[in-house]
């Protein structure tokens, strides 16, 4: 059996036997087993069911709102009309839609013939949360620490070469050489750096050792 399904049980059951031993007939719209009346001195039906929400009570849950009308009809709807809204404040998990609350011609579309009311029953469904791989060992992060190099790219006659591109593999960041070859990169802490180099149109990679600065890159 359902949740929603057994909610609706569970207050059939409280309305039977708060009027016991009339009868309570809840109405589905399906036909009746044969020989079976349809009248019932109380009838019950569903109105409507709508999501409320997420929550987390014991563990989440999708919160939905069951909203049945509660209808008495013959000579004992005063009595049972009485008997049937008491049980109802007893028992605080339901709730009584009071005539403020209804929406236009809720009451009229709800209640069909007879006197009666709307109860609220509230539902919790649980909901499986999706979670990932298990984690067989830590997950360890390491740290880059970066470093401003600053040096010359200079050709074959020491001569400061302007306009080139240049970029350490070790960094996303590229710079251009001022008009006498000099230049600031970010790149990592390493002294051994791999740069790509571009002058005029040509690139090449080149390395150099930054353990100290300025570094000279030669263009050769």
């Amino acid at each position: 059996m359902g949740v929603v399904r057994s909610s609706l049980t569970e207050l059939l059951g409280i309305l039977s036997d708060a009027v016991s031993p009339v009868r309570v007939r809840f109405d589905d719209g399906s036909e009746p087993p044969t020989g079976q009346s349809t009248d019932a001195p109380v009838t019950v039906h569903a109105v409507a069911m709508n999501r409320v929400g997420r929550s987390r009570r014991e563990g989440p849950l999708l919160d939905l709102e069951l909203k049945v009308a509660v209808e008495c009809h013959g000579p004992t709807q005063l009595d049972n009309m009485e008997k049937l809204l008491v049980a109802i404040e007893q028992n605080t998990q339901y709730s009584v839609v009071s005539s403020g609350e209804f929406q236009p011609d809720e009451y009229d579309a709800g209640i069909r013939k007879g006197l009666g009311f709307l109860v609220r029953v509230p539902i919790g469904i649980s909901l499986d949360e999706p979670s990932g791989p298990p984690v067989a060992e830590p997950l360890l992060a390491a740290t880059a620490l970066a470093r401003l190099i600053h040096g010359r790219l200079v050709d074959v006659h020491n001569k400061g070469i302007p306009e080139a591109y240049i970029r350490p593999h070790s960094s996303g960041t590229a710079v251009v050489s001022d008009p006498t070859g000099h230049f600031e990169v970010l790149a990592s802490a390493d002294d051994l750096q791999h740069f790509v180099v571009a002058v005029r149109g040509t690139e090449r990679e080149v390395s150099a050792n930054t353990s100290s600065l300025p570094v000279i890159i030669r263009w050769e």
